[in-house]
């Protein structure tokens, strides 16, 4: 899409004030707490940020204090901020040889065959030239500055304990090379810093492609034709197409409305079939320009990332890639595999068969046949202005929609992108980036360090950029007024019997997952709420 949205697609007055006030209450508590950073040693700085009488700038208390508990590491690739990412172990084949000859292939074997082994594998990271990037690269800045990113590509392996309850880290290689070094626990600091290249690592493909990538960008093209098709017959189907689409255009969109804010969180790039276009904001996520954030703010950088989106979107199939059960299981996680700790997927498991009652409840409501499907030209020209090459070019997505299953299907995943899955990767990001050591976006130094405070002092983001973290991540969490189980006035007519059934789904959801919560509250543990659906947006607004 080029240029602007339509006005319907912009921010409401309402938001806008919201995302004032809150970032005046943060700019107000970094403020507050400047003497204490400027004050602090290397290894305090990146706690003298938070505000611990007033919330101005909540504190992450639980993860100050375990984030560099290996077990906790392990948790969040299961329950973080990037849950789509671990990969159940198969075949010794998956792994490096340095792994399998470090561990030993009888013990590797033996935890495959119980099921207690898993991955994962930064692959697409592997594949970049240019290493280290540059924070401000030359082809953008006319003055660029010597201030390189580097990063690995690590392969990291977990073990599930005989109980099935609690994954734990076992090693990391960081390097691919044939005598690349596998860390351990014994290896005190040099243990630490792997993990914490782990963790930026896995914050790079985070930020670009879980989260732009794979929401933003891969919902950009359905809004486009629904808005040329459906939206202009006022179809009964975008009934329930329509919160799905609300603010995602104007987030992505190549403007600079919400520039006055100086905040880096406007994923202004898009998908449109098989390119990638550049947006026009300054200081933007993902902008082509001097002093862009995915350049000054990842190890990576913009136009490598653009190239892991680029490559992903080659392989992408709607039905697969989109699909909730089809995309864990094609990390090994089918429906039949034992994996309690999971939350992501038990949550996630949990709206994605709820949407799709939903969206048969809907679709019988509207249609009495797939006859009456299949005849729809409204119907039938959405599907083709959606596939089609010279379109919006969605690979996998039906040319023609022959009955009321595939509609349903189709509603289903479309629900899902801007939902459920926006919300797992989007709104735990303050909870998991705000303090920097525990998910760097990007790092300074490579292997070895001599102790904790060289990689406090020398390798982990600098304080200004850890202080620009926490105000994009801010911005980026801002609770959204349009969740899934207060639709009814957009279904007050056309579903309405669909979505009064929906809404008493969710009310139980809610219910199961404020229970669990609160006995791992009781019990100490970490909670996992980001798919409760009283907080869940329906559409990706933020």
């Amino acid at each position: 899409m080029d240029g602007a949205p339509p006005p319907e697609y912009f921010f409401d007055a309402t938001k806008i004030k919201r995302l004032i006030k809150r970032v005046a209450k943060l700019t107000v508590g970094l403020k507050l707490t400047q003497n204490r950073v400027n004050r602090a040693s290397a290894e305090r700085v990146f706690e003298e940020f938070f505000t611990d009488i007033t919330p101005l700038v909540p504190k992450p208390k639980r993860l100050i204090k375990h984030w560099d508990n290996d077990k906790e590491l392990a948790r969040q690739m299961l329950c973080g901020v990037n849950p789509v990412m671990i990969m159940v172990t198969k075949d010794l084949s998956q792994l490096s040889d340095n792994i399998a000859t470090h561990f030993g292939e009888r013990k590797l074997q033996g935890l495959i065959d119980e099921k207690r082994l898993f991955f994962v594998s930064y692959d697409d990271i592997a594949e970049l030239e240019v290493n280290p990037h540059q924070g401000k690269p030359a082809p953008m800045n006319p003055t660029p500055q010597d201030d390189p990113r580097p990063f690995y590509a690590p392969i990291a392996i977990f073990a599930l304990d005989e109980t099935r309850k609690e994954l734990d880290i076992m090693g990391i290689q960081l390097e691919r090379t044939d005598d690349a070094k596998v860390y351990t626990k014994a290896d005190g600091n040099e243990w630490l810093f792997a993990k914490i290249h782990l963790s930026s690592t896995d914050s790079n493909i985070h930020e670009w492609v879980s989260h732009l990538g794979k929401t933003h960008l891969t919902m950009e093209p359905h809004i486009l034709a629904i808005h040329n098709t459906l939206k202009m017959k006022d179809h009964k189907v975008y009934t329930f197409l329509a919160p799905l689409c609300k603010d995602t255009l104007f987030l992505n969109c190549k403007c600079n409305v919400l520039t006055f804010f100086e905040i880096h969180s406007i994923a202004i790039i898009h998908f449109h079939h098989k390119f990638i276009t550049k947006g026009a904001a300054r200081k933007t996520l993902a902008g082509f320009s001097a002093g862009a954030f995915g350049d000054e703010q990842s190890s990576i950088g913009v136009g490598q990332f653009m190239q892991i989106n680029r490559n992903w979107w080659s392989t992408y199939n709607f039905f697969e890639s989109s699909g909730l059960p089809s995309e864990l299981a094609s990390r090994g996680f089918d429906k039949d595999f034992d994996m309690p700790p999971y939350l992501f997927r038990e949550d996630g498991m949990q709206l994605w068969d709820a949407y799709g009652e939903f969206a048969a409840d809907f679709v019988n409501e509207i249609y009495k046949s797939d006859a009456e499907v299949n005849e729809d030209d409204d119907i039938q020209a959405w599907a083709k202005e959606t596939s089609a090459f010279d379109k919006a070019a969605v690979p996998g997505f039906p040319a023609t929609i022959k009955d009321k299953v595939t509609l349903v299907n189709i509603l289903q995943t479309l629900m899902w992108i801007p939902s459920g899955l926006h919300a797992a990767v989007n709104f735990p990001q303050y909870d998991f980036y705000a303090y920097a050591p525990n998910k760097p976006l990007a790092m300074r130094a490579l292997l070895p360090a001599s102790n904790c405070e060289d990689i406090f002092k020398n390798a982990l983001p600098t304080v200004a950029n850890a202080q620009q973290i926490i105000t994009t991540t801010t911005i980026l969490t801002l609770p959204s007024q349009d969740c899934i189980d207060n639709l009814q006035n957009n279904f007050s007519t056309i579903g309405n019997k669909s979505y009064t059934k929906f809404q008493s789904k969710l009310d139980e959801i809610g219910d199961g997952i404020e229970r669990r919560n609160k006995e791992s509250k009781k019990a100490g543990n970490a909670v996992y709420s980001y798919l409760n659906p009283s907080v869940v947006p329906a559409s990706i607004d933020i």
